[in-house]
C-alpha cells in the first residue's frame, strides 16, 4: 500500500523515462515517512484514445491517483499531494511551456473494511 497509478495522454512532447519517474514517486511517498517503500506499488497508463474539451489540438493530461487505505486526515492527503505535484512538473517542462496540459493528483481512500490482499509465500 499505497496503489499509484500514473496516467497520461500520449501526445506529450516529453517522454520521461516511466520506470524512473514511478520509483521517484514511491520515494517521495516513503520519504513522508507514512509509507515502507517496498509497499508501495506503481504503475503507468498511456492512453491513444482520449478526449478534452471540445477536443482541440495542444492538449494533453498527467494524472496520478495515489489510493490509500481510508483513515487519513485532509491534512495528510492534501501533503501527499503537494508532495508529488512538483514531481510532476519537473518530468514535463516542454510540455507544459508549449502545450495546455493539465497535471494533477489526487488521493483516494481505498475502503478498509472490504479490501483484502494475498502475499505470495
Amino acid at each position: 500500500m499505497p496503489h499509484c497509478i500514473l496516467e497520461a495522454s500520449d501526445n506529450l512532447l516529453d517522454q520521461p523515462d516511466w520506470a524512473t519517474l514511478l520509483l521517484a514517486i514511491n520515494r517521495t511517498l516513503g520519504e513522508t515517512g507514512l509509507f515502507k517503500v517496498a509497499d508501495i506499488k506503481s504503475r503507468y497508463v498511456r492512453h491513444s484514445t482520449f478526449a478534452i474539451g471540445d477536443g482541440a489540438p495542444g492538449q494533453a493530461f498527467v494524472t496520478l491517483n495515489v489510493q490509500i487505505l481510508g483513515g487519513r486526515t485532509d491534512d495528510v492527503k492534501a501533503g501527499l499531494s503537494e508532495a508529488l505535484l512538483p514531481l510532476l512538473a519537473g518530468a514535463f517542462p516542454r510540455t507544459l511551456a508549449a502545450m495546455t496540459c493539465s497535471l494533477t493528483v489526487q488521493v483516494t481512500d481505498i475502503h478498509r473494511p472490504s479490501y483484502r490482499r494475498q502475499l505470495s509465500s
